[in-house]
């Protein structure tokens, strides 16, 4: 059998895909410039979060064509904009510009999207119950040492190999890939491979619907825009500000005094979006990679069958790049918060703690490291940091990607990225519609005086607890080699070699890897026999 065809031999770097370590890279460098320096001038040393900023986009886009709000049911959830994901879209569309392939050519069965719908439902609802997305969480909270973050992702993993054996038992797994290229996918049809099935003819057309989210999606930029500069006094209305210039919105708005933090917000974005579109990276993949990757090594054909895994999806996992991108990104923005808390006094800002535990770790200067007494979706029970956390590993599988992945393959024009939305819009709700219960359910008990883990261990030890952080970091660095070291094995490659590969490039390596080893006859049959079970 011929060989596939290498569709970016003699391309530049700007139009292949990129090493999936730059995606660690990228990240950590967003999460750093928003850790130091935002807002400028006076920065809040807070990792970046983007969930709420989204609800409050909607609820601006709500407002301005409706006059009222289901999400704006209480002044923190007044109309504002987030640039941050105006920067990854646009970051993103640039890229895919760059190489030429946006990715509107990826079809999806309906009962895909219908997952994908759900999935955003699901993710949208469990960042508000859990305090944050896979964003917020994995790479912020992760880098931090904060154990309300542990304890949520914890249940996000889990939450997502349910949802992984949900589409695997409904046929279903065989669409969760990483970025797909034009070129590794028509090779791929062309032979009859699984990883053809989303540029197969035997997949329903969904143009209406791609129409429909098109729509949508320019009827809440047009909206955003015309807020940028004209503002929105919502909040007024309500009485939540005396003035427009008291809004959240204000502090939004493209005028001169807001143009740096914006600037700067975008730059975030692009980071981000950069990541996504150049990598395919998401916090869903680095979440199952060491599970799933484990199965993969056991097994080809095992893993194939038991998760119906396309054979670029066991290639991705097998390599533990991103289980590499995540570690690395982890070490980076970390070792930036651990020189912070260390020599400067700074903590991250969402290390709340209670007023007595603050009083008994330093005394009367105790809010110099925590802040005290803050909302109740900081620190919230552990049962609803339990269901958040299921709500969100749910989501970020059924919808292809975690939040900011998806706003990423929004701007590269997915199906996928246009369907969340909507869903995203309607998942809020649950939370919004009904504050009161909600709030009530968080404020119901804590679970630790702090969620700062050395502080927790040793409260009364600043020096053991920058030694438990360092020993932290270390553990991640550790990470990053194993992965490069155990994935270089597994693809056929030395590891300085897959530090220059892409995905598409390890797809090639590990095929003439399997060929040299006699079994590019079974991975052939497995990949036939998965896109068999896909059509039925």
């Amino acid at each position: 059998m011929a060989k596939f065809k290498n569709g970016y031999a003699g391309v530049g770097w700007l139009k292949r895909q990129w090493p999936w370590w730059t995606a660690g890279v990228l990240t950590a460098s967003a999460e750093i410039i928003n850790f130091l320096f935002l807002p400028l001038g006076h920065p809040k040393h807070k990792f970046i979060g983007v969930t709420s900023g989204m609800a409050r986009m909607l609820a601006s886009v709500e407002t301005t064509l409706f006059g009222g709000s289901l999400i704006a049911t209480k002044p923190d959830y007044q109309p504002a904009l987030q640039w941050v994901i105006i920067g990854a879209m646009l970051a993103a569309l640039v890229f895919a510009w760059l190489e030429g392939e946006v990715r509107s050519w990826a079809k999806y069965p309906k009962a895909g999207l219908g997952f994908v719908a759900l999935g955003a439902f699901f993710f949208a609802w469990g960042t508000r119950v859990a305090g944050g997305c896979t964003l917020h969480h994995l790479l912020g909270g992760f880098a931090a040492m904060n154990i309300k973050s542990w304890v949520v992702m914890l249940f996000a993993t889990t939450g997502a190999l349910i949802g992984f054996v949900i589409l695997r038992n409904l046929n279903l797994s065989q669409y969760f890939k990483s970025q797909e290229t034009l070129w590794f996918t028509l090779e791929a049809a062309k032979r009859g491979w699984a990883d053809g099935l989303t540029a197969s003819d035997d997949v329903e057309d969904s143009k209406g619907i791609r129409y429909a989210l098109y729509a949508i999606l320019i009827v809440i930029l047009l909206v955003v825009v015309y807020n940028a500069f004209a503002g929105n006094d919502y909040a007024v209305k309500m009485g939540w500000a005396e003035s427009i210039e008291k809004t959240y919105m204000y502090g939004n708005m493209l005028i001169s005094q807001n143009l740096g933090n914006i600037l700067m917000l975008i730059l975030v974005g692009v980071l981000l979006g950069a990541s996504v579109a150049k990598t395919g990276f998401g916090t869903e993949c680095g979440l199952i990679n060491p599970e799933l990757g484990r199965e993969v090594e056991k097994g080809e054909a095992q893993s194939a069958r038991r998760w119906r895994m396309t054979y670029s999806l066991r290639t991705v996992f097998v390599s533990y790049q991103p289980f590499g991108a995540l570690s690395i990104h982890i070490f980076l923005t970390g070792l930036v918060m651990f020189i912070a808390f260390a020599f400067f006094g700074i903590m991250e800002g969402h290390h709340w703690a209670t007023e007595a535990f603050a009083a008994n770790y330093v005394g009367p200067l105790g809010a110099e490291f925590h802040k005290v007494g803050t909302s109740i979706r900081e620190n919230t029970t552990l049962s609803m940091d339990i269901f958040g956390g299921l709500l969100l590993g749910l989501g970020t599988i059924f919808m292809i990607g975690c939040e900011f992945r998806n706003y990423g393959r929004t701007g590269l024009l997915y199906i996928t990225g246009l369907l969340i939305w909507p869903f995203f819009y309607l998942g809020y709700l649950p939370y919004t519609l009904a504050r009161d219960f909600w709030d009530g359910l968080m404020a119901s008990g804590h679970y630790a005086p702090t969620t700062f883990f050395p502080a927790l261990v040793a409260p009364h030890s600043p020096t053991l607890q920058a030694i438990i952080y360092a020993l932290y970091l270390a553990f991640w660095l550790y990470m990053f080699f194993w992965a490069l070291k155990r994935g270089a094995r597994n693809v056929g490659v030395q590891p300085s070699d897959l530090l220059k590969m892409s995905s598409e490039d390890m797809y090639l390596s590990r095929l003439d890897k399997l060929e040299a080893e006699g079994r590019f006859d079974e991975i052939d049959q497995l990949e036939k026999e998965l896109y068999q079970m896909a059509k039925k």
